[in-house]
């Protein structure tokens, strides 16, 4: 599965699981997720609640964003060299930033909570260089956003959509001074998660920012309510996270929403379509839900055509759909 932990990481974590009472790490595992369903903050305020996000989110958190920011590599040839994680937590972005970008060899990870930075910093001790040798910085993210320093990469995971809705055009703007060349916004597929993203995205565009992905250009979203924007990544479950959850199931899947956006000057190469849906494949055909520069179109590839069936029957939920194959 595309979304595994780094073999590294996933080590580390099981490690540090392995330090607390396996009831203990399950009941704080299920208040984590009873949290993270409802929409609640938590305060993290025990060394075990450290270890349940590390086994409970971290796994999900990090195949989002490798997802999200495999697709933004593919979209450009830009090759960032440092790295600013905002909101980073214990540096599940940061870690799928060096799988997805490996020209990285420089890295600051910023959160405000100490707890998080301390044990992000001990799971990196055997990441690659960039991340095992990066600053963890111990600041807000409105803060971090003011200041002069920069980098050529900019992410951010589940860490705006508790924003509110009127501050996230200034933090869009932010953002844009804050990079050298790429921004990737990953948040929770919920209608809170989407809302979040589509206003940054705006927000980067009106900065004169091109979208990588997964939109295919800078037109207006035309996504409308009670609909919303989002993708899913199956990633396997950890041994630990099975055991805190009492879980038979070995995946799980995560639901994400996400933006990638290129500084000015830099050449992008956004889809020409890309699959909103589940593709509903019936005895006549496969039906695709596409949002394309013209906006949403609904496809249908019948089975009686076979070159075309062969060019997309490998099309997902999330990906590519290759535009020139459609009747339009």
């Amino acid at each position: 599965m595309s979304g595994e932990l780094p073999p590294a990481l996933r080590a580390a974590v099981e490690a540090l699981a392995s330090e607390h009472p396996g009831r203990e790490l399950a009941a704080a595992s299920a208040a984590l997720s009873a949290d993270y369903r409802a929409g609640h903050g938590t305060r993290f305020s025990r060394p075990v609640e450290l270890a349940a996000y590390a086994v409970t989110r971290m796994p999900a958190t990090f195949a989002a964003a490798r997802a999200a920011l495999t697709e933004a590599a593919a979209r450009t040839d830009f090759a960032p060299a440092s790295l600013i994680d905002l909101g980073c937590g214990p540096g599940s972005a940061a870690w799928a930033a060096v799988e997805a970008f490996p020209t990285l060899s420089r890295a600051e990870l910023v959160d405000s909570h100490a707890g998080m930075l301390t044990t992000g910093q001990r799971l990196a001790a055997g990441a690659p260089l960039a991340l095992a040798d990066a600053a963890w910085t111990s600041l807000a993210i409105d803060e971090a956003l003011k200041r002069p320093t920069s980098a050529d990469l900019v992410v951010a995971s589940y860490a705006f959509n508790e924003f509110p809705a009127e501050r996230l055009a200034a933090c869009a703007a932010a953002l844009a001074r804050l990079s050298r060349g790429l921004v990737v916004i990953v948040e929770p597929g919920s209608r809170a998660g989407f809302a979040a993203v589509r206003a940054l995205r705006d927000g980067l565009i009106a900065a004169g920012w091109s979208i990588l992905a997964p939109c295919p250009g800078n037109g207006a979203c035309p996504i409308r309510t009670p609909d919303w924007c989002h993708f899913s990544q199956r990633l396997p479950r950890l041994r630990a996270h099975r055991a805190a959850k009492g879980a038979e199931v070995p995946f799980e899947d995560e639901p994400y929403s996400y933006v990638a956006a290129a500084a000015p000057g830099i050449a992008v190469r956004p889809a020409a379509a890309r699959v909103l849906r589940p593709p509903q494949a019936r005895k006549p055909g496969t039906d695709f839900r596409l949002c394309t520069q013209s906006g949403i179109t609904e496809e249908h590839v019948a089975t009686r055509d076979r070159d075309r069936t062969r060019s997309t029957r490998k099309c997902g939920w999330g990906d590519e759909f290759p535009l020139s194959m459609t009747n339009g």
